[in-house]
């Protein structure tokens, strides 16, 4: 995996396993908006219906998983 992740300009560094981010715009078709907090649970490299590298998402609210989504990177921010 990290041979691939070089290959886009990616290291382990960029991202991590379980970190939590921020969403920077409401994703269409959820109920995810902008500011809403999730924990990445996988990488997603570039492939031919998406440019740009992702994640896998799991949403929360109090605890309680409400969905996993795939964002593009970009759509992300990290909680510090």
């Amino acid at each position: 995996m990290r041979i691939l992740l070089a290959n886009y300009g990616y290291t382990q560094d960029n991202w991590q396993q379980l970190q939590q981010v921020k969403l920077c715009r409401d994703v269409p078709n959820t109920i995810f908006q902008k500011g809403d907090q999730g924990t990445i649970v996988e990488f997603l490299l570039p492939n031919e219906q998406q440019s740009e590298a992702g994640y896998l998402l799991e949403m929360f609210d109090n605890n309680e998983t409400l969905d996993v989504i795939a964002v593009p990177v970009s759509w992300t921010t990290p909680i510090n």
